[in-house]
């Protein structure tokens, strides 16, 4: 089952106006399909932040495949 790397981002503001990108919570997804994926890092956000809307504290879903290792590297 692949895995995916799903990351929560809120864009904040400094003291001088710049946007910044804020990581919320971070998490690593075993799931089927990309937007599994997503379903399963929004219920996992929600139950350790107590909401029922992932976007009370964050942006956007960031859901990327984990970096394969080098041939070497494998088993």
């Amino acid at each position: 089952m692949p895995s995916f790397n799903v990351r929560f981002i809120k864009t904040v503001c400094d003291d001088i106006g710049h946007e910044h990108r804020a990581c919320q919570a971070a998490f690593k997804v075993d799931a089927t399909s990309l937007s599994a994926a997503a379903q399963q890092a929004e219920s996992d956000f929600c139950k350790q932040k107590s909401v029922r809307d992932w976007t009370v504290f964050a942006d956007v879903i960031e859901l990327r495949t984990p970096p394969a290792l080098p041939a070497a590297w494998a088993g």
